[in-house]
């Protein structure tokens, strides 16, 4: 009788390929450089004071630090013991015997153990040395559906533009399989498919602090999610699984993000000078901190003393992007000569708000708030002016909780003019009648879309994408709009942008998670802001408190700048009027 299950009788532990004992370390895919010395030294602190007799507490403390810098609503994100682990809990909450998972092939040597252990069955998708989205869309009927991106041992990757359509598609069977985006080279790539997990409640980020924040020792993973569906996930995880160690090392490490993250930007434009440098031998196109090389090149690479992870089956090795000199090494091995290093593009996002920045709306909404209060509440005396002195008392960016606002309001003061009242709220809103709001927004926002209908015919755009190309800026949408009227915005402009809508609580202005999400998306470093209202400047700065190591501005638009603006901030009248100065160093 056996005491185990069956099925585990022929499944082999995970063992390394075989490599040489000694030699430079270009096999495992580890950051080049160690942490730097003021953050190893504030971490060496800490352990020093750390007790060693008790069970680690952090946890929680620091899954919330995390998920508020990334944007993720309350629940929706769980730190784990490397994000193996966490894929580990994924397999186990989601497969039962016999059931299916879709790997990349060539893919992760550890997928196909972590599949097998939890009695599934592995599809592997092909791929060569790019990856095709085809043989995916033939992959449907899996249960999880496991895509690594960029992919390891190629590094081939896709932009989210291209993933849309197999993300779409997975949404919509009658049984959606689990989508876990591997992200564990993300930091590498042109950008992150952050902005699909929001949009799609089966698709699953998975990521590691081994790469970005060069902790492989540490073996810290977070995933982020649908919060019902991490929930479960949360569960599954024994307690007290991160040691007090590790989570101290992650501590420390976010408080010196922009030094980690210096050395993480070098790295795709080293990648690319030892891709090119190459003669005899060629690189497959990567996004990774690694390129995968054929004809294989570990021979010459091993005997010049630098370990290499080898392919078997592939004549082909994958070589770890290292240092500039153990790099500059593998390009003379190998008969090439490194080129001289080129200074950093900097990453730089505009995010630009919709109604008044991009769409001239104001009539159009004021019009259909005005008519949906007439419906609602025809004695009330609204105007202009109070629509207005909404939008400067903050909070109500949104005009379905602008109108239920009103009633609320109205319900407590009579039909009288609310602009006076208004006017005497400013910094101190309607914190008594929240609740009243929050039950009339619905029905609000039934008979404001019903006239948004309309008197969406009254927009027109500001300005063109022909002229927001035009500066050389990552382009990027944060809107007050829910979904559907995101998608009238699109059919007003002629044009789509990635974007952020109020499609969640956490996503609606002043919260500051939808811009948090596309700094992450589009990997900026230098984020500007463009909006019109005291809700986009409050948005700004909440994220910039959240995210000090970016660097943070916004440009107040319209009529009423001046009084949202702030001393630091940048103002114009029109974002066309603005535009040309992207161009030019910012003041």
């Amino acid at each position: 009788m056996s005491l185990l299950r069956p099925d585990l009788s022929d499944l082999p532990a995970y063992q390394r390929p075989p490599e040489p004992p000694a030699g430079v370390r270009l096999h495992m895919n580890e950051p080049a450089n160690d942490w730097p010395s003021a953050a190893r030294d504030a971490l060496l602190a800490r352990l020093r004071e750390l007790p060693f007799h008790r069970y680690p507490e952090r946890q929680g403390e620091l899954t919330e630090r995390l998920r508020k810098r990334l944007g993720v609503p309350e629940g929706g994100l769980l730190l784990g013991p490397s994000s193996g682990a966490l894929l580990d809990l994924v397999a186990m909450a989601g497969l039962s015997a016999g059931e299916e998972v879709a790997i990349p092939d060539p893919g992760f040597s550890l997928y196909p153990m972590l599949v097998r252990r939890h009695g599934g069955r592995v599809r592997l998708v092909p791929q060569d040395t790019g990856f095709p989205l085809g043989p995916w869309f033939e992959a449907q009927d899996c249960r999880q559906v496991w895509l690594t991106l960029p992919n390891n041992p190629t590094g081939a990757w896709i932009d989210p533009d291209r993933l849309e359509p197999l993300l779409a598609a997975l949404a919509a069977r009658s049984e959606p399989p689990l989508v876990v985006l591997d992200e564990a080279y993300a930091e590498f790539a042109p950008a992150t498919h952050r902005l699909a997990v929001d949009r799609y409640p089966n698709v699953l980020l998975l990521r590691t602090f081994s790469k970005a924040l060069a902790s492989a020792a540490w073996r810290i993973g977070y995933l982020i999610g649908d919060p019902s569906l991490v929930s479960k996930l949360t569960t599954l995880q024994l307690p007290y699984s991160l040691p007090a160690a590790s989570l101290e090392a992650l501590d420390v490490a976010l408080d010196y993000t922009a030094d980690f993250e210096a050395a993480v930007r070098a790295v795709p434009e080293r990648r690319e000078r030892l891709s090119a440098a190459l003669s005899v031998h060629r690189a497959a196109p990567s996004e990774g901190n690694f390129l995968h090389i054929s004809p294989d090149p570990s021979p010459a690479l091993e005997a010049a003393g630098m370990k290499v992870r080898r392919l078997p089956g592939a004549d082909a090795a994958r070589v770890t992007i290292g240092t500039e000199a153990d790099t500059s090494r593998v390009a003379t091995v190998l008969g090439g000569k490194l080129p001289a290093p080129a200074a950093l593009a900097e990453r730089k996002l505009l995010v630009l708000d919709i109604d008044g920045v991009l769409i001239d709306a104001d009539r159009s909404f004021m019009e259909a708030v005005a008519r949906a209060l007439a419906e609602l509440r025809p004695a009330l005396l609204w105007s202009d002016g109070a629509f207005r002195a909404f939008k400067r008392l903050g909070g109500f960016n949104n005009d379905f909780r602008l109108t239920a606002g009103a009633l609320a309001l109205a319900e407590a003061n009579g039909d009288v003019d609310l602009q006076p009242i208004l006017e005497g709220a400013l910094g101190r809103g309607f914190p008594e009648l929240e609740a009243r709001i929050q039950a009339l927004e619905p029905s609000a926002q039934l008979v404001v879309q019903k006239h948004y209908a309309d008197t969406i015919r009254l927009e027109k755009p500001l300005v063109s994408l022909d002229e927001l190309r035009a500066t050389g800026w990552d382009l990027a949408v944060l809107t007050g709009r829910p979904p559907e009227e995101l998608d009238l915005a699109w059919r007003v402009l002629g044009f789509r942008l990635p974007a952020v809508c109020d499609a969640a609580p956490h996503l609606r202005k002043p919260e500051p998670a939808g811009l948090l999400q596309l700094a992450d998306a589009f990997r900026a470093q230098t984020i500007l802001f463009a909006g019109d209202t005291i809700d986009d400047a409050r948005c700004l700065r909440a994220a910039a408190g959240l995210r000090p190591e970016l660097l943070w501005r916004f440009l107040g638009l319209g009529p009423d700048r001046a009084r949202f603006s702030g001393p630091e901030d940048l103002q114009s009248a029109s974002l066309r009027d603005f535009l040309p100065m992207l161009n030019q160093e910012l003041p």
